[in-house]
């Protein structure tokens, strides 16, 4: 069973304040980030599924295999969850949109750009129209999926496309973090910085260490990775 929801499932974008794997996964993938215009939309593209570990798999012939034993399993639940969603939009559109993302992911991963391109535009359509109607529980995914679509016209060299969907996506995460500083900090921090804007990154950087040290004090283990990933993102940007 997949699970769905992407402000329950993601491992980047779970509005759980006490949760740093939330971060830690977006902060890992972006230590390295320079500012060049090729990195506007620089974050890691985010699942709002469980995916197979396809990294794990001993041949490229068992990747590809299961590659496609996933591609299966999404577009049956999609087509689950449309039908669905003709008589429970509220319960099952969530659904849908979900699986789009991550068909998006797996269709640019195997290079069907046009593919992955109207599966995200109809995912984030459908975010759009849910965010609408519950703001707090879908507004986090408008800007995940706009990253995804940042990346994928971001590898197709259209630059103007990504900058607009990273700009947006940076406007919706400044105004997450307005009321959840710990949990969307960061992710204004990444996003300023891939816009090479180092003194606005700078700030939300330092306004989450603040946050997060006194955390780390509580709980080492859990906190501490984090803290020191951010110090590094710092020491990266000019004072």
């Amino acid at each position: 069973m997949l699970l769905r929801l992407c402000t329950i499932v993601l491992p980047v974008l779970a509005s759980l304040p006490l949760n740093a794997a939330s971060v830690t996964g977006v902060i890992i993938a972006n230590e390295a980030v320079s500012s060049s215009a090729v990195n506007v939309a620089a974050v890691d593209q985010v699942h709002t599924t469980n995916r197979s570990g396809l990294t794990d798999l001993g041949s490229v012939g068992g990747a590809q295999n299961q590659m496609e034993e996933t591609r299966r399993e999404y577009e049956e639940s999609l087509k689950t969850y449309r039908q669905l969603a003709k008589k429970e939009p509220e319960t099952y559109l969530p659904q849908v949109a979900a699986t789009l993302n991550d068909l998006g992911i797996l269709d640019s991963d195997q290079n069907r750009i046009e593919k992955a391109r109207k599966e995200f535009e109809e995912a984030l359509q459908t975010y759009r129209e849910l965010a609408h109607k519950e703001l707090g529980i879908y507004l986090p995914c408008v800007p995940m999926t706009l990253n995804n679509m940042g990346l994928l016209d971001n590898a197709q060299n259209r630059w103007g496309e990504a900058r607009k969907e990273a700009e947006e996506a940076l406007k919706i995460y400044r105004q997450l973090a307005q009321k959840e500083p710990e949990t969307y900090l960061p992710y204004v921090g990444i996003l300023d910085r891939a816009r090479n804007r180092p003194a606005e990154a700078r700030r939300a950087f330092e306004e989450a260490m603040k946050i997060y040290e006194p955390f780390a004090k509580q709980d080492p283990d859990q906190f501490s990775p984090l803290v020191e990933r951010i110090k590094k993102l710092l020491t990266h940007l000019p004072k």
